[in-house]
């Protein structure tokens, strides 16, 4: 299905990686993806996939030592011609511009975001005060409407309390209100409810929802939990080990996943209703660490579909294997026949 609505974000073979003792952790190792204005985009996968590292690449906020190239296309204008955030010097006047104004983020624990030795509407308004305006009462106005508008009761008093007098549901609401503070055009959820009990995280969620729709702007978030990506996500990309292995909108990806990867995922999920007493399914080993990452496909050694010869010996592109619906796995024959089209002539594996 096509999206006519003009792009927002466009990354393009994004790679992070961070030289160590140890060699070379490739912590994001050429993820590709689009966002189109006022849609959401899921990016999920499990612990140590890449998916935080993606986000920080994206907002020019890696480690100093990391090596980050490829692109990231940010349209600030529908139609008009894109700037590359990671062209851009990380500490410059230009990415500080877009940071916090046009791109905002979420962080998953806001205890740890959050200064303690200044009040809520201190930070909330030290935003608002570098892209918004210059009249801190104008300013403090702002803050405080932001803050009733995420729902947090009688914003004019809890602008002055400190971050430790707030609830965590309270604190993850006023994050928001910092990140919105200055209408972005994309927002970067990053796990934004891992840290909060099931009830908050329903109102943290529908609060993100009511006010996409009341700005109208994209989201980009980022999340291990496949129940949040079926309630939040236009679009998701799975990730694995540094790489995005399957890209497709929501019902494709739940109802016809094309990667193993994706398909032990959902297997794991309990569902509703169901009687039986066998154990939930699980995604066998763990992980690995990227570090000098072998040829090949990075879920070869954990995935019950793998072809040796094939799986083991070149790393499987990510590319289109129904309608909009793209796989980076070898049981596809346009991913063997996209793999083939890149090797040297004379070379071919698997299916001609």
């Amino acid at each position: 299905m096509t999206d006519d609505r003009p792009l927002l974000l466009e990354v393009e073979d994004l790679r992070t990686h961070l030289p160590l003792d140890e060699g070379i952790l490739k912590a994001v190792d050429g993820v590709s993806f689009q966002i189109r204005r006022g849609r959401t985009l899921g990016v999920v996968g499990e612990s140590g996939c890449g998916k935080s590292m993606t986000v920080l690449s994206i907002m020019r906020i890696a480690p100093l030592y990391a090596e980050t190239s490829g692109k990231v296309l940010l349209y600030r204008e529908p139609g008009g011609a894109p700037v590359d955030l990671v062209s851009m010097d990380p500490h410059g006047a230009e990415i500080r511009a877009i940071r916090g104004s046009e791109i905002a983020i979420i962080f998953q624990e806001p205890m740890t975001s959050f200064s303690p030795l200044h009040t809520i509407g201190n930070q909330i308004m030290e935003a608002i005060l570098l892209h918004r305006t210059s009249d801190k009462k104008l300013a403090r106005g702002i803050a405080i409407d932001m803050l009733g508008r995420v729902g947090i009761s009688n914003p004019s008093q809890r602008i002055n309390e400190y971050p430790y007098q707030l609830s965590g549901g309270m604190r993850q609401r006023a994050m928001i209100a910092m990140a919105l503070s200055c209408e972005p055009s994309l927002l970067i959820a990053d796990e934004p409810t891992t840290a909060l009990d099931v009830t908050v995280q329903a109102q943290v969620l529908k609060l993100m929802r009511d006010l996409q729709a009341e700005f109208g702007m994209s989201i980009l978030y980022i999340t291990h939990d496949l129940g949040v990506i079926a309630r939040m996500v236009d679009e998701v990309a799975v990730m694995y080990l540094g790489q995005v292995v399957e890209y497709a909108d929501t019902d494709s990806l739940f109802y016809d996943p094309k990667h193993p990867y994706t398909q032990a995922l959902l297997k794991s999920i309990p569902k509703i209703g169901k009687r039986s007493k066998k154990r939930l399914e699980s995604v066998q080993g763990s992980v690995p660490i990227p570090i000098n990452k072998p040829v090949g496909c990075g879920f070869y050694p954990r995935c019950p579909a793998a072809m040796d010869g094939l799986c083991n010996v070149i790393n499987p592109p990510l590319v289109t294997v129904a309608d909009g619906h793209k796989s980076a796995c070898f049981l596809y024959p346009e991913v063997v026949q996209a793999a083939n089209a890149s090797l040297p002539e004379g070379v071919q594996h698997g299916q001609s």
